[in-house]
């Protein structure tokens, strides 16, 4: 891995995770709360192993004081951010936040009829460039932190649902009407007081139930307007689950129509791979390793499982950081473990699935 430094000197400090910059060199070997070392002493920090950090739950790293790494490897992300592509992309991207939030707005605020052309115009033209779908989903995953929450989520969600579809073969009727049921899922939320929508810490049981109104108060917004009835029902059933543990009505997967079942797995992805005040992005193989482990009964199979396949896939033969700071090749995707490859590091071929103490941190 890039910037690790094998002499040290100076004063150790410590910081809070949240204020510590890419560059700074760790003074002690950093591990998870069950006990498997995240990134050793003297490696220079990135902004993905500060988030991997973040992700763990630890508050504070001990740093070499006024030291900093110039051998840093920047990550796959950092790279994609620092090209001209990324730079157009985010200009749309910001864009299409800005004209979504207006329309959503207009809704909501000012009782305005749907123009579903106008509306997904913007998340059609970040879709229908030069740039493949997987293309899309890093970039996602690159961007900053943005304060607009609702609306970016929406669009977000909308990009991600509308791939999905694609990757079903949806026919383009069909990605129209699902790209606009994401866009407009959460439009309830727009009604939702902002000290509960926005409280950074967690919620009572009293404010999640009034969370959960949002699906009904964005239905009974859309009902009576003249769009297709689908996107209406993914408005209410985005947060039903198949095993029948969701709400408002705990439906099971067979009474959940195909179009809420995608945006419910868009949907979920998206909250997983944000950046968040208490913690930044997480890595996409955390984010498949969670809905392995605890997604297949709340999600329908055949949404998810195309999903994180196509995802999961666009990563082999790149190079990732392990947990123990090794630097390998992604040869082989277990299609049993998706989120656990086959790394080639060093001559040494290691299969993460038979591997439990190791695991990807970062994509290089």
């Amino acid at each position: 891995m890039g910037g690790q430094i094998s002499m040290q000197s100076g004063k150790e400090k410590t910081v809070f995770i949240f204020e510590a910059e890419e560059g700074m060199i760790l003074a002690r070997d950093v591990y998870s709360p069950g006990g498997h070392m995240i990134v050793p002493q003297g490696v220079a920090l990135t902004h993905d192993l500060i988030n991997t950090i973040a992700d763990n739950h630890i508050l504070e790293i001990l740093i070499y004081d006024g030291i900093q790494g110039t051998d840093t490897e920047p990550t796959y992300f950092d790279k994609l951010r620092a090209t001209p592509e990324f730079t157009k992309f985010t200009e749309e991207y910001n864009g299409t936040v800005s004209t979504v939030k207006n329309n959503l707005n207009d809704i909501v605020f000012r009782d305005k009829e749907i123009d579903v052309s106008t509306l997904i115009a913007d998340t059609d033209s970040i879709l229908s460039g030069s740039r493949s779908n997987l293309q899309v989903f890093d970039m996602l995953h690159s961007l900053r932190k943005n304060d607009d929450l609702t609306y970016v989520h929406c669009v977000n969600v909308s990009l991600i649902a509308t791939i999905i579809g694609r990757w079903l073969n949806m026919s383009e009727d069909d990605l129209n009407v699902l790209s606009t049921a994401a866009l407009l899922h959460d439009i309830g939320k727009l009604m939702i007081p902002e000290e509960i929508l926005l409280k950074p810490g967690k919620l009572t049981a009293a404010e999640f139930d009034v969370i959960k109104t949002h699906v009904n108060l964005g239905f009974n917004l859309l009902k009576d307007k003249n769009i297709d009835n689908r996107i209406k029902e993914v408005c209410l059933f985005h947060h039903e689950k198949c095993d029948g543990s969701g709400y408002p009505f705990g439906l099971k997967s067979d009474k959940i129509p195909l179009m809420a079942k995608i945006v419910t797995v868009a949907d979920v992805y998206d909250a997983m791979t944000a950046a968040r005040v208490y913690r930044g992005s997480m890595c996409p193989f955390d984010v498949i390793k969670i809905m392995e482990d605890e997604s297949f009964s709340k999600y329908d199979p055949n949404v998810l499982l195309p999903f994180i396949n196509h995802v999961v896939s666009s990563y082999l033969h790149t190079n990732v950081r392990l947990s123990d700071g090794r630097i390998g090749e992604v040869v082989l995707i277990n299609s049993n473990r998706l989120s656990r490859p086959s790394i080639m590091c060093d001559g040494e071929f290691i299969d993460l699935s038979k591997r439990p103490d190791l695991s990807i941190n970062a994509i290089l």
